[in-house]
């Protein structure tokens, strides 16, 4: 675990969340996990920024790890757009309502623009890593690969990625998907191949995912189960774009900065970099104050945590 962290859960929104945080004093700045991950992907984070003088918290967002997720009336997870910035507004109360320093690395990037746009007023600035701005409402800002055999088409399919994921154990799978997602290529499968099958014992493993990092994401895994992560990541993608449409065309108003690694993966979106890169994002978001290209891939927190934790240490304090 990480060492000098505390932890404690909170009522907000409803449910009970988990987070871990360490330092005291300071400004907050709130950090917002992605998939396949928990508040444990920011354990570098959460020691840099405190030794600099931030309190800072990650959460198990809704439905990862230790913090609950409800189910509707139909039995399904509630986990739409606006339950998962209302978790992180009523954190930001919990933790005395004064505005926040924001986070976001992959989906968790998706809840931090929300949040820009839904409630600027709890926002001093926010950073995203590896996650760029989409549009509300209608289409979104960039593509995505139509292959039925793309990840996200099928992690999309209900039932599809648990019966996939049962072959093995759960840390096995945990292995698999961030060894597919440390990849710069996109993760797509053939017709008679399932996502864990693009997985190889020859595949190179990342320096940083190491036994304890897979022993911890496993038991949290092993607590949460995988159908509320799919869900809150790749499952009724259109639902949300339609909760979402009150808020179409609003730019994000906060002072943002992003950072994305040289080799991720997601560079490879149809339009992506060029949409990052050619202006289209800084007309969406006014005050995007760089784009910062970091070494590594998809995982950025992890593959250069010192080059992150000064990119943001910095921009916070300014």
């Amino acid at each position: 675990m990480a060492e000098g962290a505390t932890h404690r859960m909170i009522d907000t929104n409803g449910i009970k969340m988990h987070i871990a945080e360490m330092g005291s004093g300071g400004p907050t700045v709130v950090l917002l996990h992605g998939f396949p991950e928990t508040w444990y992907t920011w354990r570098f984070q959460l020691k840099a920024l405190a030794d600099a003088g931030f309190h800072a918290v990650a959460p198990d967002l809704r439905g990862f790890g230790l913090t609950e997720c409800p189910r509707d009336s139909y039995g399904n997870f509630k986990l739409t757009p606006l339950d998962l910035v209302g978790d992180i507004v009523g954190l930001i109360y919990a933790l005395g309502g004064d505005p926040v320093f924001v986070v976001g690395h992959d989906i968790g990037t998706s809840t931090g623009w929300n949040l820009c746009r839904m409630r600027p007023d709890l926002v001093r600035a926010y950073a995203s890593l590896g996650g760029p701005f989409v549009r509300a409402g209608g289409a979104p800002t960039f593509g995505l690969p139509q292959e039925g055999g793309f990840y996200v088409n099928r992690f999309g399919v209900p039932g599809r990625a648990e019966k996939d994921f049962a072959r093995f154990d759960t840390a096995t799978v945990l292995k698999n998907i961030y060894t597919l997602f440390c990849r710069s290529e996109l993760q797509i499968a053939g017709p008679d191949e399932e996502i864990m099958d693009l997985v190889t014992t020859s595949d190179p493993i990342p320096s940083w995912l190491t036994e304890e990092f897979i022993k911890v994401q496993s038991e949290l895994y092993d607590k949460s189960g995988f159908e509320g992560p799919l869900r809150f990541t790749y499952r009724d993608r259109m639902r949300k774009f339609e909760l979402m449409a009150p808020w179409i065309n609003i730019p994000v108003t906060s002072r943002c900065l992003y950072i994305t690694g040289k080799d991720d993966y997601v560079r490879k979106f149809p339009g992506l970099d060029e949409y990052v890169t050619g202006g289209g994002m800084k007309r969406d978001v006014p005050n995007l104050v760089d784009v910062a290209i970091v070494p590594g891939g998809h995982f950025v927190e992890e593959d250069s945590p010192k080059e992150v934790n000064s990119l943001l240490i910095r921009f916070f304090k300014e």
